[in-house]
């Protein structure tokens, strides 16, 4: 690594030219200018001050880049965070930095146009992290570089918007959005935020479109709440501050009450979306509404009467659960299967079904699915009941809070919906007869008993006179 005996004028001999146009040479640092038309941000003095030392140790690595000014000094292109560095040193430095730096390696290039000119500053600077704030710096001031050199005679082909774009290596969507933010965003507080990067670039476009007074309002708001600026909350703002500032439906005026209104919902976030008092849902009780609205008296609902049953100590989740997976293990093992060999059974994971023997209540459909294949009332596996299937219900009523399954037999003869198993876990549900012996099938046919899964007696159909349909 080279150090304090580092030789400048050794290294300049060792370059050659870039290019036919442009060479290296050696220039005094008095005689080289800043750019003018350079808008990037200078390092801070912690940043500049680091920057001189590893100059001060290593030497000037990389040579700025300089066009000729016309009269006997150069310009910068690219460089300029270098340069400050070095004529830091000239304040605080020894007499050996004044004399190895008065001089330094520079890349010159021809004398270019103001338009030309700006581009290459831009260029130079195209490997900097870039916030959208100065990519929008960049794009104006490319665009209007671009606009001279057309002006200036120069051929230049297409939309100027896509050469901006085609130079940053953005869409030219992004520069029409960013050049609509530059001009629109008007308030001081605004645009420092926006340059800080703590606004997104959705957030701001639509913040570019309010007037002066919105956005005051909305920084207002922001830094009252310490909120930040994702695009919902600009959102939610804008529409409110629109809502507020509609004319009054009472009077055809300007609503009279758009600043409590904007006070209330605004800044303590209790809006629901009316543009108008009247028109409120919350009129009754908001205190910001205004005196034309003739207030009700609210109305309080009774208090909902509260099941006796509900109290069941059955009823809690800690005392289902041991209950449900103490009789879904009980009724598997009289399968005589294993828990994998169930769980496949049913066309379930063996890890899910295992749950439900282990720690673990399913939900519904997995609860009736496995009441189902065993046989038994979901109540049966809740542990509401003993009973493993429902009760047979009297003659004349019918079964609504579940079917019967078809192990069992009706006590009487009469008409049934039963549902015939399919194979497969497919149901289809049919009219059946049965006869006190024997399910017969609609036009007279014996079925078999197999092809009854589950079954629900039909209701008696009512006499004439006695509640049917005339």
């Amino acid at each position: 690594m080279a150090g304090k005996n580092f030789d400048i004028s050794k290294f300049a001999a060792t370059l050659k030219p870039v290019s036919e146009s442009d060479t290296m040479m050696e220039i005094p640092v008095d005689d080289i200018r800043d750019n003018p038309r350079n808008f990037y941000p200078t390092p801070d003095p912690q940043a500049l001050r680091a920057l001189a030392d590893s100059i001060r140790a290593n030497g000037l690595l990389e040579p700025p880049t300089v066009v000729p000014a016309g009269d006997g000094t150069y310009r910068l292109i690219s460089g300029h965070s270098r340069l400050a560095a070095i004529r830091s040193m000239w304040e605080d430095g020894t007499e050996e930095d004044l004399a190895r730096f008065s001089k330094i390696l520079c890349r010159v290039l021809p004398p270019m146009s103001e338009g030309q000119e700006q581009a290459a500053v831009i260029e130079a600077n195209r490997q900097r992290v870039k916030s959208n704030a100065l990519l929008a710096d960049e794009a104006e001031k490319l665009t209007a570089a671009y606009i001279k050199r057309r002006e200036a005679g120069e051929e230049l082909p297409g939309r100027i918007r896509d050469r901006v774009a085609e130079a940053l290596k953005i869409n030219a969507t992004k520069v029409a959005n960013l050049s609509a933010i530059k001009n629109g965003l008007k308030v001081p507080g605004i645009i420092e935020r926006w340059k800080r990067d703590e606004i997104p670039e959705a957030a701001a476009l639509m913040i570019s479109r309010m007037n002066i007074d919105e956005q005051y309002r909305l920084l207002d708001w922001m830094i009252e709440k310490y909120r930040p600026y994702p695009i919902n909350e600009v959102r939610k703002f804008s529409t409110c501050y629109t809502m507020a500032c509609r004319s009054c439906e009472h009077t055809g005026r300007m609503c009279e009450n758009a600043e409590r209104m904007y006070d209330h919902d605004y800044r303590y976030g209790e809006w629901h979306g009316s543009n108008c008092c009247l028109n409120c849902l919350d009129r009754d009780t908001c205190p910001a509404a205004c005196k034309y609205v003739e207030k009700k008296p609210v109305e309080q609902p009774e208090a909902p009467a509260v099941n006796p049953a509900a109290k069941d100590p059955r009823l809690d989740y800690k005392v289902m659960v041991p209950t449900f997976c103490q009789r879904v293990k009980e009724l598997r093992i009289q399968t005589g299967m294993t828990r994998k060999e169930f769980a496949q059974s049913i066309d379930e994971f063996p890890g899910t079904y295992s749950a439900c023997e282990n720690n673990s209540m399913c939900g519904s459909e997995k609860i009736a699915k496995l009441a189902l294949c065993f046989g038994v009332s979901t109540d049966y596996l809740y542990g509401l009941t003993d009973e493993l299937t429902p009760p047979t219900l009297p003659e004349g009523q019918l079964m609504i809070a579940g079917w019967m399954p078809g192990s069992t037999t009706p006590a009487e003869p009469g008409e049934f919906a039963v549902c015939v198993d399919l194979g497969g876990g497919k149901l289809w549900k049919r009219f059946f007869d049965w006869d006190g012996q024997r399910w017969m099938r609609p036009g007279g046919i014996e079925a078999q008993a197999t092809d009854v899964a589950w079954w629900m007696r039909l209701p008696p159909v009512p006499a004439a006179g006695k509640g049917a349909d005339t």
